[in-house]
This record gives structure tokens, sequence and C-alpha cells, in this order.
């Protein structure tokens, strides 16, 4: 499974996903992108899912058509020790999320 983590996420959430193909947009080449020409190019690379914790990029941005899935995290801070706990959640929405839908975390 490929997994992209946005660049406004630590990067230590690679970590989560151990087993999965898992990289930061800034490791892949697309830091700074606006979120328009970041999706088109996600779309590009075949990704399963993007993580993000930016909420209002579903409202900016189409996703009905996308060749990934994109799960939002809801929480007080980018900080890692407010994401931690979200790890196991992670875990198991990846394994479910299809092409073009946004899950919100917590639920």
């Amino acid at each position: 499974m490929k997994i992209i983590v946005d660049e406004c996420l630590p990067k230590r959430l690679i970590r989560f996903f151990s087993e999965d193909d898992v990289h930061t947009v800034p490791q892949i080449g697309l830091g700074g992108y606006k979120n328009s020409e970041l999706l088109k190019e996600l779309d590009k690379r075949n990704i399963d899912v993007f993580i993000t914790i930016d909420g209002n990029i579903e409202y900016q941005q189409q996703f009905k058509n996308k060749v990934f899935g994109t799960i939002i995290i809801r929480a007080v801070s980018n900080r890692f020790a407010d994401l931690e706990h979200f790890e196991k959640v992670l875990q198991e929405t990846i394994q479910t999320i299809t092409a073009g839908s946004i899950v919100h975390i917590p639920l």
C-alpha cells in the first residue's frame, strides 16, 4: 500500500505504517506544492492513501474522482504528542478506505 503523509504533519507519523510504502510529501519531492497541484501529482503516482490534518482541503478541492482515499485527522495540533494516540485507528482506516473517499479521524 502506498501512503503519503502531508507536509503539515510530523515525519514521525510514518512509523505507524512500517509494513507499507509510506513517505512524506517532501520525501517524494512535492514539498511546497499548492493543494490542487499536490493532489494532481498524487493521482499521477497512483498512491492509495493521503493523510493530512488540513481540515479545509475537502471544501477547497475535488476528491470524488481521485485514485486515492484521503484521511483527515482532527486534532488539537499537528504535534506528534497530539497525534500518537491515533495510531491504531489510522492503521485500521487505511485498510478500508476507498479511492475518492474522505474519512475523518476521529470519526
